[in-house]
């Protein structure tokens, strides 16, 4: 066990790491013998594509997601970062937005969007010749509401870090420790998170979405999520809020001209998954729609 402490802009962490889960997880690839890992580029993907890659060589083959609800800097991440660790890469087109259930941005969004892209993803390992696909997420991915989980372990995905209780926290310090650029990498989500339960998506929300983070990122917030709300209403959080409302000028004025009517800063700052705090609204209210309904009819 080594124990590292971990500095750097945005993660400061005193982190106590086992290198036997990582030799385990290793010995569990290798008895796979042939593996696609779906690879966002992120830290937890890219930790794994990296093992899977130092273990299996040629029989390793990472496969993005290319959507129009995943930022397009994340493709690019994405490409760079396989070529850094020599694995072979393969994107894959989708278009969720097409969906006519997932547009509409039900509380299960995420469960039926994971089906859909294991689908695509497991059907193309099948002709290959792989029948194993594995995914980056990790124990503490299990605290928090999230369907895609459930889903995807119905389709069979494998989760080492799951099964061998990794960590977030663990993922960083073992990718640090293996030299990966991506050990302090923000955590990025789908596009689709940045709305709450019920308020529909469309392709150009997604996108106004996309432009105003980007903004944000390039005036050197590293933490970001632009939520968009009915009327147009953007709630930024980010790491640095004196930051912001020493920038607010700049802000609202580049959010106005991307098509934003209303721009405010959350208070609260930074949160990953904080629209999952909607999801008991939205079934109550579902719950006393459905009452009405019957009450009218009565």
């Amino acid at each position: 066990m080594i124990v590292k402490r971990s500095k750097v802009k945005g993660f400061v962490m005193k982190t106590s790491v086992d290198l036997r889960k990582l030799e385990k997880i290793k010995e569990a690839i290798r008895e796979k013998e042939k593996i696609v890992v779906m690879f966002s580029g992120g830290v937890d993907s890219t930790l794994l594509a990296k093992l899977a890659y130092d273990v299996l060589g040629n029989n390793a083959i990472a496969v993005t997601i290319d959507s129009p609800v995943i930022p397009r800097s994340e493709i690019r991440d994405a490409i760079q970062i396989a070529k850094l660790i020599g694995i072979r890469h393969e994107v894959i087109e989708i278009d969720e937005l097409r969906n006519k259930y997932l547009v509409e941005n039900p509380p299960d969004r995420c469960y039926l969007c994971r089906k859909f892209r294991d689908a695509i993803v497991k059907n193309w390992a099948k002709r290959i010749g792989f029948d194993v696909v594995a995914d980056g997420l990790h124990y503490t991915d299990l605290e928090d509401y999230r369907p895609g989980i459930a889903a995807s372990t119905e389709d069979g995905i494998w989760h080492p870090f799951i099964e061998f209780q990794v960590t977030k926290d663990e993922i960083r310090e073992y990718s640090r420790l293996l030299g990966l650029p991506t050990w302090s990498k923000p955590s990025v989500a789908c596009l689709c998170s940045r709305f709450p339960y019920g308020f529909g998506l469309t392709r150009e929300r997604v996108e106004m979405v996309e432009k105003a983070e980007e903004f944000l990122k390039s005036l050197g917030f590293r933490e970001v999520r632009v939520r968009y709300f009915p009327y147009n209403i953007a709630i930024i959080e980010v790491d640095d809020i004196e930051k912001a409302i020493k920038e607010k000028n700049r802000i609202i004025e580049q959010l106005k001209a991307i098509g934003f009517s209303f721009i405010s800063v959350d208070l609260e700052g930074f949160k990953s998954g904080k629209l999952n705090r909607t999801v008991l609204w939205y079934y109550l209210k579902e719950e006393k729609h459905d009452q009405s309904k019957h009450l009218s009819i009565q």
